[in-house]
């Protein structure tokens, strides 16, 4: 009796053990089923945070008013003056852009900036103010002593478009000192909105290439040798690679403003060289090709 009992209760232990083994197999299959998923889920995670760092947001500008102000200075009739009537008009105007991405804003505003102030360019809205401010006061205070007919001083960006990575804007500027007109033109930007920073001349081209970029772009200002050199405004001799431009799907658009190589009445002048005769030459820089910003590839030729 005693045996049997023995043998019941081994019986009786064995059976728990056995059950408790299955169960910590159950509990730590499951562990490792979950740990699985917290694997992938970490991973896609990280992929959808990779992607979503590389993804390119289509651009929304709007107009910023930085500094806007227009005066009439009234002269006395005792005061001598070249010009009919008694008043001149002093205006200067400077326009930004806000867009939807913050690093653009900044990249934007660093780039009006150095192109208004030499040195010590603003940082801040309120430094800018100041400075036009300042200026607005000494041009103010100049007109008064000297008369003179008017004076304007406009400078904005504009937004052209975006294409994939690139986008490309222009600082626009038009100022009149008196005389018979003003000027005014166009400075590109092209931004990789990959890289956060603007394609320089420097990016695109060695300097080594510079004699035979001039060449493809005097024959297109010669209109391939039909034009006589005496026959335009520039002789070759002034001729020079604009650094002025901008890239779009047919080529890299050269921008020559106003006296550069026409007359004023022509307004500024654009020569445009094809991607094709860039890669005939060998005259881009292989990291420029390398961010493959357009289809380079070389068309198939055929037979």
């Amino acid at each position: 009796m005693l045996i049997k009992k023995a043998l019941l209760s081994i019986c009786i232990f064995t059976t728990l053990l056995s059950t408790a083994g299955c169960e910590d197999k159950e509990v730590k299959a499951t562990i490792e089923r979950q740990a699985q998923i917290i694997n992938q889920l970490t991973t896609e995670n990280t992929q959808l945070k990779e992607k979503n760092e590389n993804l390119i947001p289509a651009i929304l500008v709007n107009k910023e008013v930085i500094f806007e102000k227009l005066e009439k200075i009234n002269y006395p009739t005792s005061q001598e003056h070249w010009f009919d009537g008694h008043s001149a008009p002093i205006s200067l105007n400077i326009w930004g852009l806000k867009t939807n991405i913050t690093w653009l804003n900044e990249l934007l505003w660093t780039e009006l900036m150095q192109s208004e102030f030499s040195e010590n360019t603003p940082k801040t809205r309120e430094q800018a103010v100041a400075r036009y401010e300042t200026l607005f006061n000494q041009i103010k205070s100049d007109m008064q002593a000297q008369p003179e007919i008017g004076f304007s001083r406009n400078a904005w960006l504009g937004f052209i478009g975006q294409k994939e990575k690139l986008s490309t804007f222009f600082i626009g500027y038009y100022s009149y000192e008196g005389g018979a007109h003003g000027v005014g033109g166009k400075q590109y930007l092209t931004v990789d909105m990959n890289r956060h920073q603007v394609v320089n001349f420097s990016d695109v081209f060695d300097e080594k290439k510079l004699p035979e970029i001039k060449e493809l772009l005097w024959r297109i200002y010669t209109d391939f040798g039909n034009v006589n050199e005496e026959q335009v405004f520039t002789p070759k001799a002034d001729f020079e690679v604009s650094k002025n431009f901008y890239l779009a799907h047919d080529g890299i658009h050269f921008i020559y403003h106003v006296y550069e190589i026409a007359p004023y009445v022509a307004g500024e002048q654009e020569l445009t060289v094809s991607w094709d005769w860039f890669l005939e030459g060998n005259l881009l820089k292989p990291e420029f090709i390398q961010q493959q910003y357009y289809d380079l590839t070389p068309a198939p030729i055929v037979e």
